[in-house]
């Protein structure tokens, strides 16, 4: 396991700690799941994106004729 040393503004920490004790959990949870959260939401992004490009290409010609009708 990594351990790293993070600077976090005084207003952001508070809302962290109480954010975490809300939720009966360390603020070392929270920021890991927030972590994973973005960085599912961050892959999941990107592939909405690469499909729709894909599907654009496919279909350009579709979507040209679309364009000037």
């Amino acid at each position: 396991m990594t351990t790293r040393s993070i600077r976090i503004p005084d207003e952001i920490d508070a809302r962290l700690v109480a954010f975490a004790e809300a939720r009966h959990t360390s603020v070392n949870s929270a920021i890991i799941r927030a972590v994973e959260e973005m960085m599912t939401r961050a892959a999941h992004q990107e592939a909405v994106t690469a499909a729709t490009d894909e599907v654009f290409e496919r279909r350009a010609e579709l979507f040209e004729r679309l364009a000037d009708a």
